[in-house]
């Protein structure tokens, strides 16, 4: 007879999973969530609070997680055309625990989160699709989550203009690529490159706008 959910057996086999997955991720990527993602999350409520009285409270947090683990990421689909878990797991938890804060410091902070986890999923909702018609790979899906965290608190267009740079981008190097008679080409360079332009513009539009 099998354990029902909840009972010690079932619990242990969980946690045995667990630990199984990250020594898995340590060993082929050398970063383990047991110990990413609590350095993640502290580094992230360390600069939003820094951050707290200016508009770049969420933002800020935000470009940094994304330069770090965006980069870990690109290298690593660029060598071997991986999206590792390794690295999109403290990212989003990062960029969740900035979202949280802003729900703690910022009035109406609950319907700039909700609104910003709608959007996420929008842009989830969209490379899913594009997955489901063999578009793109199951790795830029898993990076659609942390840069739609990225994107959605700056609003739809923003995250209109990001998806359609990053495919322009990246179409024009997946022709010059089939040309060398290649297969695929990584897609998480031109997505997270495009996130950061897009971000950083709609940042200083919004900078410009107050200081003026």
């Amino acid at each position: 007879m099998s354990p029902n959910p909840g009972t010690p057996g079932t619990s242990r086999g969980a946690v045995a999973f667990m630990k199984a997955e990250a020594a898995r991720m340590k060993a082929s990527d050398g970063m383990s969530p047991v110990v990413s993602i609590p350095i993640s999350v502290a580094s992230t409520l360390l600069l939003v609070l820094l951050m707290q009285q200016t508009i770049l409270l969420y933002q800020m947090p935000a470009m940094a997680l994304s330069l770090v683990f965006g980069a870990l990421v690109s290298i690593k689909d660029l060598k071997q055309r991986r999206v590792p878990d390794a690295y999109t797991l403290p990212w989003t938890a990062g960029l969740l625990t900035a979202l949280a804060m802003v729900i703690v410091l910022v009035p109406q902070g609950r319907s700039i989160a909700g609104q910003a986890l709608a959007l996420t999923g929008v842009h989830v909702g969209f490379y899913g699709l594009l997955l489901l018609g063999k578009a793109t790979s199951m790795g830029d899906l898993k990076l659609s989550l942390p840069l739609g965290l990225l994107l959605a608190p700056l609003g739809l267009g923003p995250m209109i203009w990001a998806v359609a740079l990053a495919g322009i981008t990246g179409l024009i190097h997946g022709l010059v690529l089939k040309r060398q008679g290649r297969s695929s080409y990584p897609a998480a360079p031109h997505m997270l490159v495009a996130a950061l332009v897009v971000s950083t513009l709609a940042i200083l539009a919004e900078l410009s706008q107050v200081l003026l």
